[in-house]
This record gives structure tokens, C-alpha cells and sequence, in this order.
């Protein structure tokens, strides 16, 4: 397994249309060197050091859909690949209130050195992927997975998910219908601003050339078997549409 990526494919033949599922955010792996940045155990397993069910749950679609992923196999706060390389969220002194203190006064050559080793080795790799992936299928699809936490601070968050966009609609739109046609309760570029948070689909979709949507699932909601799997459901059978 590559250090800094994973690629899981399960290719149905002779479909036109190639959904790649993307999981920046699926790993709370850093290496030992770093001594999980002074983190103890509570936050590296929290949500601040990844996104909690993403990973399975990109894993279970695609092999139910018979698609494509793409998996980043370190934590966020090493270096966040979802943010650009001249972002101040790139590497965090602090998230959600907790100091990281692997973090706090960082050398330059030690950002560059994570800039290198994981940021730009994951982008570059998963750009040879979607390249990849586009001379082999008519059409493919960028599908970002991610997943928020129900409270923030004192306020609690009832949608169940959101979708971010930025400069192409053509997934949100019909999505949305089918979130409303079962009753899911949706945010539009909520919980956060597909606009601000969105690098990496911006990015290998050549700022929406290639038709994106990121969507971001409350992790305790899929959280249990019995959960994950109802939201997998719903997704299955949206995304089984843009196979057709």
C-alpha cells in the first residue's frame, strides 16, 4: 500500500459513464517520527484528525456501484490536502480549540517537506488517475466524501447532508431532487461553502470542467452498520443514474 494514497478499483466492463469517489480526509495515520504531533489517543481517534466513516463509506459504495476511489492515507493535521498550498489552514496550529503542538512554530523546511511528501505527491497521483480515467470512459464523475460532526461548538447541526458545489450544478441539481423525493433533510453549501472548501474538486475537475459534488454525510449517522447502510442505499441508488 502507497504511503500516501490509496486506489481501490472494481470496474464493471463495457460502461461508458466512471464515477471516481474521493476521500481526502480518510486517514488519522501519521508517522511515528512525528509522535502524533503531542496528540493523545482522544484526538487523534476525534474528528479533528480525520473524517470519521468517510473511508468506509467510499470504500462500500464503490465496490457496490463497481467504480473507482481514490484514498488519502494520512491525517489532515499533518497537512491537509483539501486546502491550497498557500492556505493559513494548510497546516494547523489549532483545530476546533485544541493546540496541535507537532504543529505550533513549524519550521520551513518542514512544511516544505509535507508539501512534498504528502500534499503534492496525493495531488499528483490522483491527477494521473483522473487523466487515467478520462481517456478510458465517455464521461467521468468526481465525487468528494467527507463527513461533519452534529455539534459544533454550542450549536447543533439537524441536516443530515450537505452538498457543496462550486462552479458546475450538474450533479447538485438532480441529487437534491432525490434527497427531497426521500425525505433526507439537506444543506445546500452547508455545513460548509463548497465556494471556500473545495481545492481538491476544483482542482481535478479543472474548476468544473469535469462535472463534481462534494458530499458531506453527519458522522453519526453512519456510525453503526445499520445507519452507514441506509445512507449508502440512498447514494446507490442516486449515482447508479449517472451509470446509465
Amino acid at each position: 500500500m502507497n504511503d500516501v494514497y490509496t486506489i481501490k478499483e472494481f470496474e464493471k466492463k463495457n460502461r461508458k459513464n466512471h464515477l471516481i469517489f474521493i476521500c481526502d480526509h480518510a486517514s488519522n495515520f501519521i508517522p511515528k517520527k512525528y509522535n502524533s504531533l503531542g496528540l493523545n489517543k482522544k484526538y487523534m481517534t476525534s474528528h479533528i484528525a480525520y473524517d470519521i466513516g468517510a473511508r468506509e463509506f467510499c470504500i462500500k459504495i464503490t465496490k457496490l456501484l463497481e467504480q473507482s476511489c481514490f484514498l488519502a492515507n494520512f491525517s489532515r493535521l499533518l497537512i491537509d490536502p483539501n486546502r491550497d498550498e498557500n492556505s493559513n489552514e494548510l497546516i494547523l496550529s489549532s483545530s476546533a480549540g485544541i493546540k496541535i503542538p507537532g504543529n505550533l512554530e513549524i519550521k520551513c523546511e518542514e512544511k516544505k517537506l509535507r508539501l512534498k511528501k504528502f500534499h503534492q505527491e496525493y495531488h499528483c497521483n490522483l491527477a494521473k488517475f483522473v487523466k487515467k480515467k478520462k481517456k478510458k470512459y465517455k464521461k467521468i464523475f468526481l465525487i468528494s466524501i467527507h463527513t461533519f460532526t452534529k455539534k459544533i461548538g454550542h450549536v447543533n447541526r439537524g441536516i443530515e447532508i450537505g452538498l457543496l458545489w462550486n462552479k458546475n450544478m450538474n450533479l447538485l441539481v438532480p441529487i437534491q431532487k432525490k434527497l427531497i423525493d426521500k425525505n433526507i433533510f439537506y444543506g445546500r453549501n452547508f455545513p460548509y461553502s463548497g465556494f471556500h472548501f473545495n481545492y481538491t474538486l476544483d482542482r481535478h475537475s479543472k474548476n468544473g470542467l469535469i462535472d463534481n459534488i462534494c458530499i458531506e454525510l453527519r458522522n453519526d449517522l453512519i456510525c453503526s452498520k445499520k445507519r452507514i447502510n441506509k445512507y449508502i442505499e440512498i447514494f446507490t441508488d442516486i449515482f447508479s443514474l449517472l451509470l446509465k
